[in-house]
């Protein structure tokens, strides 16, 4: 008798777009993650007033000619499409109407309370796998903004990619998106 360990059913973003036309994630929060459909936690007031406060700053920041997108899918891979808090890309929102999803955003912010190791480890490997520059973590639980910059090839992340040079951002300090020409205070992203 041969023993075969079960093997997990990976989706793709055109499989994944057809189970949500199909209603099976009415009413719930999901991303596609390396082919997994992950559920994702419910948003707490805090974390929704971070995201809030957020858009407003990186409008501020980055001006016409950008789109601020809250919770947008990025289309990184055929079988990755996480949909960041904050992701700040070219154009403007009619850009996308009828295009698929950006597959590259110039900044990209999570906002982080009960996902913090989620968004270091996992999500910080798949966007530097994804070639963004610049990202971001709003850490609601000890209150700072870690910067993650220049992605490299690491064969230890769980995307094969990290982040090298990581900055963390108190509320007193400012902070300067890669691509937009105006600094923010950081205490007005953070709750």
């Amino acid at each position: 008798m041969t023993i075969a360990e079960p093997i997990k059913r990976r989706w793709s973003r055109e499989e994944y777009y057809r189970m949500a036309q199909a209603g099976i994630f009415r009413d719930q929060r999901v991303e596609l993650i390396d082919g997994e459909v992950l559920s994702m936690a419910p948003q707490g007031s805090q974390h929704f007033t971070a995201i809030c406060l957020a858009h407003d700053a990186l409008e501020k920041a980055f001006g016409a000619g950008f789109v601020v997108r809250v919770q947008g899918p990025l289309g990184v891979s055929a079988d990755c499409e996480p949909e960041p808090d904050l992701a700040v890309v070219r154009g403007n929102p009619r850009d996308f109407a009828a295009k698929p999803h950006p597959s590259i955003a110039l900044l990209v912010v999570e906002i982080s309370d009960t996902s913090l190791a989620f968004d270091r480890a996992d999500k910080g490997s798949l966007y530097a796998s994804a070639g963004i520059a610049d990202y971001w973590i709003v850490n609601l639980i000890d209150r700072q903004i870690e910067v993650h910059r220049r992605p490299v090839s690491d064969p230890a992340a769980r995307f094969g990619y990290a982040y090298t040079d990581k900055t963390i951002i108190s509320s007193g300090q400012m902070i300067k998106p890669l691509s937009a020409s105006a600094e923010i205070p950081a205490v007005d992203l953070l709750v």
